[in-house]
């Protein structure tokens, strides 16, 4: 990876927390569930205060979320508990064996020498790297969203924070291509954007709403409101974007673009769970707020 497309803010927060070994604890707990933060902060021996604090931080990076009552790992941390840890664990311990390969850098053995050690430790290759790729900006963000919704072949599954209207004529255009799609709207942006896109609406916004009304599709059937944390789409079930904001104030940081099924399951499951527990109603009062401006 160039140097350049890494976020090292980004990246110092993120080991800054996973330093400590008391949020450590915590969040190798976590993947079990917290159900009751008493008995976890026996178990772990940990002060209330100290718990608590360590907790906050890992919620406040997106590795912790509270469902249900349930501390658990949310989909990213997931991700970096699963995969991430295991094979940072296996590269430690074939760190030797690591060495062999800058013996041979510059020579025809060198790539054939990785691949064969890295796929022994079931390592990412080169080739599968290419499969994550960090956006830095809200504007790229958007660019790459519009590409993957106009490429939709089968689905979307939308949930965001943002209203934006170049990504929902889009994705709205996507239905009309009978490309199977649903909609979460986050909850805690609506009333404030929803004024803010009033006043931005373009005309072939505005067309494409009509066109929408005009279907048969049920409102009810492909758009919910609901409490999200960040805002992620998913594309054919293997193309996904997850927005990574800042826990104070819900701005963008940073943005991933992945490339692979296993993680985009993974969000599919957190997605069919907002969209169970959100709000039909609302989404239709939203809409008809939509085309009555």
């Amino acid at each position: 990876m160039n140097p350049a497309e890494l976020r090292t803010d980004v990246l110092v927060n993120l080991f800054k927390v996973l330093s400590k070994p008391d949020a450590l604890e915590i969040f190798l707990l976590a993947g079990e569930g917290i159900e009751n933060s008493t008995y976890a902060i026996e178990e772990l021996g940990f002060s209330s205060k100290r718990y608590y604090a360590r907790l906050r931080e890992l919620v406040d990076m997106g590795f912790l979320r509270k469902t249900g009552g349930v501390y658990r790992q949310t989909p990213f941390g997931s991700l970096i508990y699963s995969r991430l840890f295991p094979a940072m664990g296996r590269a430690y311990d074939a760190r030797d064996r690591l060495e062999l390969i800058s013996e041979f850098k510059g020579t025809d053995m060198e790539d054939d020498l990785r691949h064969l050690i890295e796929g022994e430790l079931n390592l990412p290759d080169s080739a599968a790297s290419t499969k994550m790729r960090l956006i830095d900006n809200y504007e790229a963000m958007v660019v790459d969203v519009i590409d993957i919704c106009g490429e939709a072949k089968k689905s979307i599954l939308m949930a965001s924070n943002y209203l934006d209207v170049r990504v929902m004529e889009t994705a709205l255009r996507a239905i009309e291509r009978d490309v199977t799609s649903s909609f979460i709207v986050g909850k805690r942006s609506l009333p404030s954007k929803m004024q803010a896109l009033r006043m931005i609406l373009s005309l072939s916004f505005t067309k494409t709403i009509i066109n929408f009304y005009s279907n048969k599709v049920d409102v009810k059937d492909i758009v919910r409101i609901a409490e999200i944390p960040y805002s992620f789409c998913i594309v054919d079930g293997h193309r996904i974007i997850i927005d990574i904001p800042n826990a104070i104030n819900d701005c963008f940081i940073v943005a991933l673009s992945i490339n692979d099924r296993v993680i985009c399951d993974m969000f599919t499951d957190y997605y069919n769970a907002i969209w169970e527990a959100g709000e039909s109603q609302s989404a239709i009062e939203a809409l008809n707020s939509l085309r009555s401006n």
